[in-house]
């Protein structure tokens, strides 16, 4: 089970500096990162590694990621994304 000090150093990682990163990423973290498995975890975690510009491009179907690891927990984000969408 992830410590309440880990999700709290998660979510810092997933401040950005976009509006659009820290909402997508933030809500992400706070409504479904506990109930993933510890692989779509450390993908997450491997997704917080990346440049800004690169999440943008995936994260608003822009690009694919060409990891295939990352390329699935993007779709999982923009899956739960679109669907919280009104």
């Amino acid at each position: 089970m992830q410590g309440h000090n880990d999700l709290k150093r998660i979510l810092w990682k997933c401040r950005r500096g976009t509006r659009e990163l820290d909402l997508t990423l933030g809500r992400f973290v706070e409504s479904h990162y506990q109930g993933l498995s510890e692989q779509a975890r450390a993908e997450f975690q491997s997704l917080l590694e990346y440049d800004d510009s690169l999440l943008i491009d995936w994260l608003c179907h822009q690009k694919k990621p060409d990891v295939p690891e990352i390329e699935e927990i993007v779709s999982r984000i923009q899956g739960i994304s679109a669907s919280g969408r009104s």
